[in-house]
């Protein structure tokens, strides 16, 4: 407790003056060495002190006045933002935090938390503002890691969702072109900053040809051929980062400006087609370009794999189908799919008042084929029957092989008119067929064709098949080559 001087002798006076200086000297030696940046300020905001730990973080040690180049040091983007802080803080003289980016001796900015508290003198007047200094980067850098990851969770969460929903959307498509606007609308949402292109390769596996795009616009051709694309030459991605220095695809155009991720679809082992990606050439400086790419890279592979899976599973349902429904020798439906069909076409046509017509036909002669030249002939003949009969049906019409050199053909919403019209273009032109087996002509094919009607004839399979093959027989009877209506 310091004396009233007025009390004090002077052997006392000196004991307490040297008390006074070391207490001074000890709080002086506290701000200058705090682990924590210090600095103090007048009423009117100018700097009356700054300790050792600011004055060496900032390399503003021996400045005359270092306040005054402090707002120099100030990141660019922050210097108004502080300026208008601080002034409402010395007008409303309350306490205060803010945060900014301060250049440090070496250069580097980094993130200072500032806390000032207002002073007062004895009298209660507003002296100015006391506080300290924090360098906060760490915790800011481990901030802005946590919100990546939060938002690297969220972007994750979100492509798992929508290759979840793609997904069970494939499983349930019947055929190949219903699949290209489910990949359309998800391509779109998952690759929505990477224009592109889903191509799939021919039947022939000469050409590559687009399916589905998406994005404003991209610098490849729609259709071209395999060897055009260094992925699908090398079963692996390829990338092109920079256009001016990279090996370029030839189905790319040669001026474009922009990079790409070519990337094979595989499935079963076999390559089912390529995805075309669009990749900016600036990317934000906050974000790490290459594990950009690598996570662009990783959803492109697990979408291509979903998508081929899809195609090549219904691809291989499509030919199990074929194979189920169609007759190996001749490709025309066979006897199973004639008999469902029938029921459908019978049910819609009581439903609307519909008429069908149904053919049997049955090649003349035909063992006399097989006895003369062997049954790789008669099975030429078949082939090319096949071939004439396919080439004379409608959209709506089933031409099947019913058995042996027996065939059926069903022909909804034809009249008789029109139906003994159909029979005779059939019967003629099998006529002119010229057929060759083993470089030696098999003659002239005729056919005899029996022909009915729903309702007119029969109200079931069974009833208008019977009918109709009746009346064939009746054809065959009258000498063949002619049509007999039931």
């Amino acid at each position: 407790m310091i004396k009233d001087p007025l009390h004090l002798n002077k052997t006392e006076l000196i004991k307490e003056y040297q008390a006074l200086v070391t207490r001074e000297t000890n709080f002086r030696m506290i701000a200058e060495l705090s682990p924590v940046m210090l600095w103090m300020t007048d009423g009117s905001g100018k700097s009356l002190f700054f300790n050792q730990k600011w004055l060496k973080f900032t390399g503003l040690a021996g400045k005359n006045d270092p306040g005054s180049v402090w707002f120099d040091a100030l990141h660019p983007d922050e210097r108004q933002n502080c300026l208008v802080a601080f002034q409402s803080a010395f007008n409303a003289q309350l306490p205060f935090q803010m945060e900014y980016q301060l250049r440090r001796h070496d250069g580097e900015y980094r993130w200072i938390l500032d806390t000032g508290e207002p002073r007062y003198d004895d009298n209660g007047n507003f002296g100015g503002y006391i506080g300290s200094s924090q360098d906060i980067t760490e915790r800011k850098l481990a901030e802005k890691a946590l919100q990546r990851s939060f938002v690297e969770l969220h972007r994750h969460d979100r492509e798992n969702s929508l290759l979840g929903e793609m997904s069970s959307c494939l499983q349930v498509c019947r055929t190949i072109e219903e699949t290209y606007p489910v990949i359309s609308l998800y391509a779109k949402q998952l690759f929505a900053d990477h224009p592109g292109f889903i191509s799939v390769i021919n039947n022939s596996r000469s050409l590559v040809e687009t399916i589905v795009e998406w994005g404003s616009s991209h610098d490849s051709e729609t259709v071209f051929n395999i060897e055009d694309c260094w992925s699908l030459r090398q079963g692996k991605p390829h990338r092109v980062k920079d256009p001016q220095e990279a090996l370029h695809c030839w189905h790319v155009k040669k001026d474009s400006a922009t990079g790409y991720l070519c990337l094979p679809m595989t499935a079963y082992g076999e390559t089912r087609g390529m995805i075309h990606l669009q990749l900016p050439l600036q990317i934000s400086q906050d974000i790490d370009q290459e594990k950009a790419f690598e996570t662009v890279k990783a959803l492109a592979a697990t979408f291509a794999n979903q998508v081929a899976l899809a195609l090549s599973n219904l691809k291989l349902r499509e030919a199990l189908q074929h194979q189920s429904v169609r007759d190996p020798l001749t490709q025309l439906y066979n006897r199973r799919y004639l008999i469902e069909s029938m029921e459908r076409e019978l049910a819609r046509a009581k439903r609307n008042q519909l008429v069908i017509g149904i053919i049997v036909i049955d090649v003349d002669h035909f063992k006399k084929y097989n006895d003369t030249f062997g049954h790789d002939a008669g099975d030429a003949v078949l082939r090319a029957f096949g071939e004439l009969l396919k080439a004379q049906t409608r959209r709506e019409d089933i031409p099947c092989r019913y058995g042996g050199e027996e065939f059926v053909m069903v022909m909804p919403g034809i009249d008789e008119e029109n139906l003994l019209r159909r029979c005779e273009d059939i019967r003629k032109k099998t006529k002119q067929l010229i057929i060759e087996h083993r470089d030696q002509k098999l003659g002239t094919i005729t056919i005899s064709l029996g022909a009915a009607l729903f309702p007119q004839h029969g109200q079931t399979t069974d009833e208008l098949i019977s009918i109709a093959d009746t009346a064939m027989y009746q054809a065959k009877k009258q000498g063949r080559d002619r049509v007999v209506l039931a």
